[in-house]
């Protein structure tokens, strides 16, 4: 799991059109790929238009995310309130992760251990937007939806 911004599509296509890049390159600066004037100035922009941090960090020992578990069919959805959730379609080995309604990212070939992982960054994710003042209550950025591929 690699550390990237996620952003609504609105936002990374805007940011493609004025600062004049290709999706390729947009990609590469949010995954943290590239460290130049450039990438980091559309970091900064990213964050600043409502883009959120995936920080791919391993999980605790132990980790018990404080998420409620629901189950249909072929799907298991672990929720962190309303905003942010973990699809994982179990036929496929797929985790999708939810901001706001609609996906942001997708992970392929997901095992247990990285199921942890990424619940322990959408922990954070969740804790930040749930924050005053950080994008908390009342503040929606509107649709979601991702900019990068999270490796496989």
């Amino acid at each position: 799991m690699k550390r990237q911004i996620l952003l609504p599509v609105a936002v990374a296509r805007e940011l493609r059109e004025t600062f004049k890049v290709d999706r390729g390159i947009l990609r590469r600066s949010l995954c943290y790929e590239r460290n130049g004037p450039q990438a980091r100035l559309l970091r900064a922009a990213a964050l600043e238009r409502g883009g959120v941090v995936f920080t791919g960090e391993p999980a605790p020992r132990g980790y018990c995310p404080p998420v409620e578990t629901s189950y249909e069919k072929d799907v298991i959805t672990r929720s962190f309130g309303d905003r942010v959730e973990l699809r994982v379609e179990r036929s496929t080995e797929t985790a999708t992760v939810v901001v706001d309604g609609a996906p942001v990212a997708r992970f392929r070939r997901v095992t247990l251990d990285e199921t942890g992982c990424i619940l322990y960054s959408l922990e954070k994710i969740h804790d930040r937007l749930s924050a005053p003042g950080e994008g908390g209550e009342g503040e929606r950025d509107g649709d979601v939806a991702s900019t990068t591929r999270l490796p496989s």
